[in-house]
């Protein structure tokens, strides 16, 4: 199941949620346990089914921090994907009202954009993109001349992009980047090469040499065994120069199932090069639609959808 089957499935059930007031810090627990569930919404006028966990320690522990509170809106958001901007983060994402599965229904689909000095209370979304039919799963990165292309699926095409020149606001660019695959990640690699990860019950890779015409990579970055399905491929550069990969894994039996929240495992990857990968079997949490980013002091923030 990829990220667009998992948030189509919450709709009916996140439009009844509701939130309470304030964020505790909950406990720290090592990265083998299953996460306890985010007890901490923002009330009625900040509404985010996104659970925020928080790393000092490169990884091996987390600590939960309830959810994430965004000032002013009603958004359900959804497939959030992060950037670091001025010693802040910068989540994307899209809003669960407006997904429905296919083109069938028309109307406008919009990528948000909110802002957060501490990680977990952000400022009140704004549009950065929209566009007829549907699309899902977007992915920001950041470019060697400034600039930022955001990747995302749409359902008759594909992984197609967009560009920013400042990440405030997209244009969609011309062409497809492939028309295999699911949920998108991508690294800008030290030779400015772009490689784009996708799922499609494992995660492959393609390279390019200007993030727009790739070229498929043999063999899978993270392979998996015939019961389970590996998903959402979320990789990050470091500040030491090495790689690291969130990703989801669940067993197939569950594919189409409600609540991804409650059987979909998240776990960690890493890497040298960003083409070789050692998998963690450890399980830092159950969540949906996930995404990781790192701050500047090294600490690791995890964004996942939770109920």
């Amino acid at each position: 199941m990829g990220r667009a089957a998992a948030v189509i499935l919450m709709l009916g059930l996140l439009l009844a949620a509701g939130c309470t007031e304030g964020v505790q810090e909950a406990t720290t627990v090592v990265a083998t346990s299953t996460m306890p569930a985010a007890a901490a919404p923002c009330g009625e006028t900040g509404a985010a089914p996104l659970g925020v966990l928080r790393s000092t320690d490169r990884g091996v522990t987390w600590t939960a921090l309830g959810n994430a509170c965004m000032e002013d809106s009603m958004v359900w958001a959804v497939d959030p994907t992060p950037l670091v901007v001025d010693d802040g983060i910068a989540l994307y994402f899209l809003d669960l009202h407006t997904l429905t599965g296919d083109d069938s229904t028309g109307g406008q689909r919009i990528i948000y954009r909110a802002t957060t000095s501490d990680g977990v209370n952000f400022t009140t979304p704004q549009p950065v993109y929209e566009q007829e039919g549907d699309m899902v799963d977007p992915f920001v990165l950041g470019m060697p001349d400034g600039t930022f292309r955001m990747y995302f699926k749409t359902f008759s095409e594909g992984i197609v992009s967009a560009t920013s020149s400042d990440g405030l606001g997209f244009t969609r660019e011309p062409g497809v980047r492939s028309a295999e695959g699911n949920t998108p990640g991508a690294l800008l690699m030290p030779d400015s090469r772009v490689r784009l990860y996708l799922a499609a019950g494992e995660i492959s890779s393609l390279i390019s040499d200007d993030g727009l015409d790739f070229t498929e990579e043999s063999g899978a970055r993270i392979p998996t065994s015939p019961e389970f399905i590996v998903d959402n491929p979320q990789p990050l550069r470091l500040s030491d120069g090495t790689y690291l990969m969130l990703f989801t894994r669940y067993e197939e039996q569950y594919e189409g199932s409600p609540d991804p929240w409650t059987f979909t495992e998240m776990h960690l990857a890493t890497s040298t090069d960003g083409l070789d990968w050692a998998a963690d079997p450890s399980i830092i949490g159950y969540g949906g639609t996930s995404c990781v980013v790192e701050m500047a002091d090294g600490t690791l923030f995890v964004y996942f959808v939770n109920a």
